[in-house]
């Protein structure tokens, strides 16, 4: 009998045990709870812009919000924060919590949504991303920021679309926060979310980042949560060495305590060793 195939040296079963996130953290309804909660509040709180196009596809928008006190005369550093879900579920709207510490501290705010699969392709997804940048560079300055000062992040599947948008717009973005990002793509061959994301080995190779590493680039940050899986660790900690074979500036972060979830909690999060450093990155920019 032939043995199972293995991707990235793992088989199908390992791989679920590995990247299945919702199985691996159970509690996870109660995070989407909460965050749908919080960011409902932020939104009727802060003076946000809601549901801006910046595509044709329905979920192609952006919701903004702008920087709280900067010195005069400076535009804000701008923070984009694209949302994770496989590629294939939850949305921007979910996130609005991460904008307010942010806001509150200088900084502006986009959120960028994206079309899912299998409604649309994954180049089609990665197209929508870059698409979103490409607005928030092009109208940063009538929301208060600098497009010169455009800091990139998301989480899990936003994180491999940040690295890639970090990596394909070196020149334009001054530097990237992807958070428990997937940088090699092979693993998706093996575990159920391909029967929507519909990668082959060609593309899987085609799309991730770890094989498209510049040079010249800015500093990248990846983090992830100190109790995500080995396979996870092995995604970041390859991913920096990649990065900074190339002579690029990388700097790796690991939230104690943290699962795949409550990472994205840290990042918004004051006093936590991720809003801090990313916040410096943004004052840095």
């Amino acid at each position: 009998m032939a043995s199972d195939p293995l991707y990235s040296g793992m088989t199908a079963a390992e791989i679920d045990r590995q990247y299945n996130f919702r199985k691996l953290v159970p509690e996870h309804p109660a995070y989407f709870a909460r965050w749908q909660a919080e960011s409902e509040a932020v939104r009727a709180r802060l003076n946000g812009r809601y549901d801006i196009p910046t595509g044709p596809h329905p979920r192609q928008r952006a919701d903004v919000f702008p920087a709280g006190l900067f010195p005069a005369g400076d535009g804000a550093p701008v923070l984009v924060f694209i949302h994770g879900g496989y590629w294939r579920a939850l949305s921007k709207d979910l996130h609005s919590f991460i904008a307010a510490p942010y806001v509150e501290r200088g900084v502006a705010v986009v959120l960028l949504g994206y079309g899912l699969c299998p409604e649309v392709t994954m180049d089609e997804l990665c197209g929508h991303a870059q698409a979103g940048l490409d607005w928030v560079i092009a109208n940063a300055a009538g929301f208060g920021g600098d497009p010169r000062r455009v800091v990139v992040s998301g989480h899990s599947a936003g994180g491999h679309l940040t690295a890639k948008l970090v990596s394909e717009n070196r020149d334009r973005v001054a530097g990237g926060i992807p958070i428990s990002g997937l940088y090699d793509l092979e693993p998706m061959l093996g575990f159920e979310v391909n029967e929507q994301l519909r990668l082959d080995p060609d593309s899987a190779r085609r799309l991730s980042p770890i094989h498209a590493v510049p040079a010249p680039a800015p500093l990248l940050m990846p983090a992830l949560g100190g109790l995500e899986t080995d396979a996870m660790h092995r995604q970041q900690a390859d991913y920096a060495l990649a990065w900074a074979a190339q002579g690029n500036a990388v700097r790796e972060i690991v939230e104690p305590g943290a699962d795949h979830f409550s990472v994205v909690d840290r990042f918004a999060e004051p006093g936590s060793l991720l809003f801090e450093a990313a916040l410096a990155m943004l004052k840095e920019s």
